[in-house]
């Protein structure tokens, strides 16, 4: 009897510790995600086994933070090497 509620409590414990951990959203890998082609909030939050309100709070989030995801400058430029003669 001894082992049985060892076993229980456990249980109790994998189950508690895994929704904690579930609790947490990666909204830059949910955005990464969104950003492929054909894919909605639906397919996204049923990959990622999340709720489709958690898909939409990060898409506020992004939008919220500004529209520039880009960090500014040149993309196509390289920087100068110095050995211009």
């Amino acid at each position: 009897m001894g082992r049985g509620i060892v076993m229980m409590i456990a249980g109790l414990l994998v189950a508690a510790s895994a929704t904690v951990g579930r609790a947490e959203v990666n909204c830059k890998f949910v955005l990464k995600n969104l950003s492929l082609p054909g894919r909605t909030v639906q397919s996204v939050a049923e990959t990622m086994s999340i709720s489709e309100d958690d898909v939409k709070k990060c898409q506020e989030q992004a939008g919220d933070q500004g529209g520039d995801k880009g960090g500014g400058g040149d993309k196509g430029t390289k920087p100068a090497t110095g050995d211009a003669k």
